[in-house]
């Protein structure tokens, strides 16, 4: 058997793959490389054989490279991107959007600059932090080291506020202090497994969740004393029961230990209920700027009938209530379905009809009783929607349609069904997510 060579090469990086992965063309064959930067010249070693390229040494340093804020960003993997100066980022983001329109479509349509941040960190309202036990530090706490299960321990991240971070820090403390166990997945023993902690930066409220595997809490009177003793400003804790085996962070039981069991943010003038099962969008200001953007493209008029699809906590519907003339609003999961309704009675709402129900089912039916609607907004998981739905979306024959996406290879797959009927319009990337490969795009559609 021949043996493959390993080379050594100067290269030059010239663009990035989805992952936020540099990559450049050697003899015909496209190589991936992370944590480089477009204009980088590199020293590599070249495996043709898997098309693995191994970082020597960087030659020459690009004009778009930045020292990260992070000093572990290299081996965490809450960020891809940090080393890229930020204009940088948008740049890479809306390229991204572009290059899979063409590629899809075989046309060029043109795309809006991407919509970003003045301040591209601490933008986070949401984190979820895993527990683990180490033998010198006792307890640790951080994220999961890209494509493992080993927990990567910090006290700071720069993409969560300075009270988050400060409380998960204390946490621990508070663990080591009380002789609390984090749970051990492979043993199954130990107390605590994850910490999710939600902000509304507009009311500066708090809500703390502890995932326990049992109901049994060790200490729980003393934990709490000692938490909120540290931080009065925590409007809620919550204690959650996960006892199932799966990647799922949240369990079904919960036991309110302090507060109200919720908090109140504010968005765009509207007052919203949080819940900690319940999706709200987690950088509240360019939430503000999506939706935004969103009702602009869809120029609602008061006549109309507006459908928001895959609805959450009733957002984007609340925000245009006061444009149309009645909104229905459809959502699956049954607690921010309730959050919903909450959040409408709230902000004394009375022109949203909210329906628990799985959005393709519903539309299909909506269709089939050849239900009038004016304009979709629809703003499905990461996964897309389904075919069933986006051919409901054809039968009911809207004027308008407008898909937020939080994954680009979906949305180009849906959009494929939809533009049998309907024109692409406008494409509006926004950086939801500084530092991260992550972008979400707004799409408006009209009738051919």
């Amino acid at each position: 058997m021949k043996e493959i060579t390993k080379t050594t090469e100067i290269v030059t990086i010239t663009g990035y793959n989805e992952k936020g992965n540099g990559t450049f063309l050697h003899n015909g064959t496209l190589f991936e490389i992370g944590g480089v930067v477009e204009k980088d010249v590199l020293e590599v070693e070249l495996n043709p054989k898997n098309r693995e390229a191994k970082l020597i040494r960087i030659k020459e340093k690009s004009n778009y490279r930045v020292k990260p804020k992070c000093p572990i960003f290299d081996i965490c993997g809450g960020c891809q991107i940090q080393h890229m100066n930020y204009a940088h980022q948008l740049e890479y983001k809306k390229r991204l959007v572009e290059e899979l329109f063409k590629k899809t479509f075989k046309k060029n349509y043109p795309l809006n600059p991407c919509l970003g941040m003045d301040n591209p960190f601490f933008y986070r309202n949401k984190n979820q932090m895993v527990f683990a036990n180490d033998p010198k530090l006792k307890i640790i706490s951080g994220f999961y080291k890209e494509g493992t299960h080993k927990v990567i321990n910090f006290d700071n991240c720069y993409l969560q506020d300075d009270v988050t971070n400060k409380i998960v820090a204390t946490i621990k403390d508070i663990m080591i202090k009380l002789r609390l166990s984090a749970y051990n997945e492979d043993r199954e023993t130990g107390l605590i497994r994850h910490v999710l902690v939600k902000r509304s930066f507009t009311l500066n409220e708090t809500m703390v969740v502890l995932v326990t595997k049992t109901e049994i809490f060790p200490g729980r009177n003393n934990f709490m004393k000692m938490l909120l003793a540290r931080h009065p400003g925590i409007t809620t804790v919550i204690q959650n029961i996960n006892s199932k085996d799966t990647s799922a962070v949240l369990g079904n039981k919960e036991i309110v230990l302090h507060g109200k069991g919720y908090i109140t943010d504010t968005l765009g003038g509207y007052q919203f209920k949080i819940s900690s099962q319940s999706f709200y969008q987690i950088n509240p200001k360019q939430t503000e700027v999506l939706y935004s953007t969103a009702l602009k493209l869809a120029n609602l008029s008061k006549t109309d009938v507006l459908l928001d699809a895959y609805s959450g906590v009733g957002t984007i519907g609340i925000f245009a209530s006061s444009l149309v003339d009645k909104v229905i609003s459809v959502e699956l999961e049954k607690s921010a379905y309730l959050d919903a309704i909450q959040n409408a009675k709230l902000n004394k709402i009375k022109n949203i009809h909210f329906f628990n129900d799985d959005a393709t089912k519903f539309l299909v039916n909506m269709a089939k009783r050849k239900e009038k609607v004016d304009v979709i907004i629809m703003d499905p998981p990461r996964s897309g929607s389904t075919l069933q739905f986006l051919n409901a979306v054809l039968m009911i024959k809207p004027k308008k349609i407008v898909y937020i996406s939080c994954n680009p290879y979906t949305l180009v797959e849906d959009l494929q069904t939809l533009i049998k009927e309907y024109e692409i319009s406008s494409i509006q990337p926004v950086d939801m997510f500084p530092q991260t490969n992550h972008v979400e795009s707004v799409v408006c559609l009209t009738r051919k």
